[in-house]
């Protein structure tokens, strides 16, 4: 089930797992009975059966999350181009640290090796964290793609 303002995906089957909502109707509870959620990120309710006003509000919700997913990506893809770019720095510093008075033994105890160790701590951190936020941006924007190709293709159900 996905919030018609904002785009959030609610597990409905989670939220019932922990705490039935039909536990809270003092009504007769049949078929008709409309069930309504909460959005957590936005407060909206959030109830079965779309109108052609929430498939609307849901379709420009989805085109926010795209864009939210091609952020993500971007950022992710610029850490991972600084952290490659930081990653060459600490190989050059890596050879600095190799002194020939010391017929190219690694030095341990100078300022290239620190240099060294520092900018190669950096470099795997945003490379990691880079990729982290591109793969979840893409996995976004793909998700969110195929939600908007069904409500274009009027095969999405809530």
């Amino acid at each position: 089930m996905y919030c018609y303002h904002c785009g959030l995906k609610i597990d409905e089957h989670a939220i019932e797992a922990k705490k039935s909502s039909f536990a809270d109707i003092t009504d007769e509870v049949n078929d008709e009975t409309v069930v309504q959620y909460v959005c957590p990120r936005c407060g909206a309710i959030i109830h079965s059966g779309m109108s052609k006003e929430d498939a609307k509000e849901l379709s420009r919700a989805s085109h926010t999350q795209i864009q939210r997913g091609n952020n993500n990506a971007a950022v992710g893809m610029s850490m991972v181009a600084i952290g490659a770019i930081l990653l060459a720095i600490a190989v050059l510093f890596y050879f600095l640290a190799k002194k020939p008075a010391h017929d190219f033994v690694l030095q341990v105890n100078c300022a290239e090796f620190y240099v060294f160790v520092i900018l190669g701590i950096i470099s795997v951190i945003l490379l990691g964290i880079g990729g982290g936020f591109t793969i979840f941006g893409y996995k976004k924007k793909q998700h969110y793609s195929s939600l908007l190709k069904d409500i274009n293709n009027k095969t999405f159900v809530q």
